[in-house]
């Protein structure tokens, strides 16, 4: 019960945030072995449980019922810099939305986090929302508002692309080295 009022919790604090794209910028999405294993929150992040990401990019957490939720990670890299893309539905899932998402966001549009690992330092960044409004310079996607509720960045491949080469550092805010979430690797011996 705990783990699920702090997903709401968080959920709830991040949704008008949310920065939707209309679709990822790249054909073709890949799994990170880096981020294969168990993985704690800090402790001072917004969530307290341990997640598991599997070989097969499969991301399981746990759930009030004593089961797990699943999730789907593949991402891309694009200049060196590394994304997770999600779904709505898994988008939905992770933030315990309660389908607001997925009732929200345009028909096959994405949510993109960036993350860097270091050892066994991981930190994930969310889009400024107010950044990717201003996207609309010559070659890149532009945003919008939808319903008060998240910023939709739209654009073909190459514009998304042009976009977060351009303005990635600025939109994912780089420069905060705390990033949205941080979380730390358990080493192999805790792990069942």
């Amino acid at each position: 019960m705990i783990v699920r009022i702090a997903m709401f919790m968080l959920a709830l604090s991040l949704l008008p945030g949310c920065v939707a794209f209309e679709r990822a910028p790249v054909s073709k999405l890949r799994c990170d072995p880096a981020l294969t294993g168990r993985w704690q929150p800090v402790k001072d992040g917004p969530l307290n449980n341990t997640v598991e990401i599997g070989a097969d990019c499969t991301l399981r957490w746990p759930d009030e019922a004593g089961g797990f939720h699943r999730a789907t990670l593949a991402g891309f890299t694009l200049g060196g810099d590394r994304y997770l893309v999600f779904s709505p539905t898994d988008a939905d899932r992770l933030l315990a939305a309660e389908g607001d998402l997925i009732r929200s966001t345009p028909k096959g549009s994405v949510f993109l986090a960036r993350y860097r690992i270091e050892g066994d330092s991981a930190l994930l960044w969310l889009p400024d929302p107010q950044i990717a409004l201003q996207a609309g310079t010559k070659g890149e996607a532009t945003g919008r508002r939808i319903e008060d509720k998240f910023t939709y960045v739209e654009g073909d491949r190459k514009a998304i692309a042009t976009l977060l080469r351009k303005r990635g550092d600025a939109m994912f805010r780089m420069t905060e080295a705390r990033g949205t979430l941080a979380l730390h690797r358990l080493p192999p011996e805790t792990a069942p």
